[in-house]
């Protein structure tokens, strides 16, 4: 019956937002499978270059998690959306240059695109939903989170096997970039047409500000909020780990099967598509648990997508002779994802101010992107590195789960 109402078409703002927002996430589904292949062997870049272009979009993502936020909250958060879909036009359309200036160029603009992707939109959403009083008409945003998660694997899916077929057609892997560039187009369309603008703080004393005393005010806040402080460490940890987890689960289940005496490369498009069902079933785990949620109901989904995120890794490791635990292992940390995105993202909507929303959701980015960059800086090849990896970040989920549960109550 949850799900049910969940589905309803509530107003025009749900619709608009939703389509907003599933439009930025196509794009950055449709390259992203494609990106290494592309770095790798389309343009013949050693794997020294790959490491580093990727360290590029990282490294720009944290530094931009120092200004952007506080910018769209001062000009407008629909604004930065916009900014969104011209960065991330331009990543797509430096693939196609060989050029390692333009490459890097276009990586840098990655990195603040997703940045302003994981800011901003929520920043947006949630500050209309206030402002529009969206709850009394019995829309809780939880049930707006689920179906967003849900929706969004439903979106990588599709774009992925889009991509695919593209690859196919026009034998180019570059193809889905530039099918990405035209989503963006008709993204930054919608935007333009059905969303208006709001903003943060626009107090005089604000404005008045410097950009270091505002940033030293926001880390300050993060600070002293140790609930705030609870969210960065537990997103910094869960989604850095999310983020290594993409590199390394293919090599993960071809060391498996090599083991094995298996030579044929695993069904990876099978695979993507399994972890993609159990993301979305754990969404819908999130959304029918409870007929409404509140902060403690959500800290205890988002302990609990730690928990067995955490058992998963250091299964993962374990029994790494066995592909078939191997890959429900993995599904099982794909599942804790679905559970944790719409968990977190409700604990920080009710959590942290409208105000200095984006500001704030683009700081508890800086973390994370410092650690990727650190995971990626001490990369080595083959099984002990990426196991030690799997238990590094098994052992910090632990670590995430218990300032969670001291701080989230």
């Amino acid at each position: 019956m949850v799900v049910y109402q969940a589905s309803i078409p509530c107003n025009c703002h749900n619709h608009a937002y939703l389509t907003g927002h599933l439009l930025a996430f196509a794009a950055d589904w449709l390259q992203g499978p494609h990106l290494y292949a592309v770095y790798k062997y389309d343009k013949k870049l050693e794997e020294t270059y790959v490491a580093a272009l990727y360290a590029t979009g990282f490294i720009s993502a944290a530094l931009s998690a120092a200004f952007v936020g506080q910018l769209a909250d001062k000009f407008g958060r629909k604004r930065a959306c916009l900014i969104y879909c011209a960065s991330y036009t331009a990543c797509c359309l430096s693939m196609l240059s060989d050029n390692l200036y333009i490459l890097f160029a276009g990586k840098f603009c990655g990195g603040v695109s997703t940045t302003l992707l994981y800011s901003a939109f929520d920043a947006w959403m949630i500050t209309e939903y206030h402002k529009r009083g969206l709850e009394a008409e019995h829309l809780s945003l939880a049930t707006l989170y689920g179906w967003m998660t849900s929706l969004n694997s439903v979106v990588a899916i599709t774009t992925g096997i889009v991509g695919e077929i593209l690859v196919s057609l026009t034998g180019t892997k570059v193809s889905p970039f530039l099918l990405a560039v035209l989503v963006l187009g008709g993204t930054a369309t919608w935007i333009s047409s059905t969303w208006s603008e709001n903003y943060g703080s626009q107090s005089n004393d604000m404005a008045k500000t410097s950009f270091f005393a505002v940033t030293a005010t926001a880390i300050k806040e993060m600070w002293r909020d140790k609930r705030i402080f609870a969210l960065t460490t537990a997103a910094s940890l869960f989604e850095s780990m999310m983020y290594l987890f993409v590199f390394f689960w293919s090599a993960a289940l071809i060391s498996a099967r090599n083991v094995s005496g298996v030579t044929e490369d695993p069904p990876f498009g099978l695979i993507f598509a399994s972890f993609m069902c159990c993301m979305m079933a754990g969404s819908v785990l999130f959304t029918t648990a409870r007929s409404s949620h509140n902060i403690t109901s959500a800290s205890f989904t988002l302990k609990a997508a730690i928990t067995f995120a955490s058992a998963s890794l250091l299964s993962a490791v374990l029994i790494g002779s066995h592909e078939y635990l191997v890959f429900w292992a993995f599904c099982l940390v794909e599942l804790c994802v679905g559970m944790y995105f719409p968990s977190m993202n409700f604990l920080k909507s009710k959590i942290v101010e409208d105000d200095s929303r984006a500001k704030i959701y683009s700081f508890m980015r800086l973390p994370l992107s410092t650690l990727v960059v650190l995971a990626h800086s001490l990369a080595e090849e083959g099984d002990r590195h990426r196991n030690n990896v799997f238990l590094s970040f098994g052992g910090a989920l632990l670590v995430a789960f218990i300032v969670t549960h001291r701080h989230l109550q």
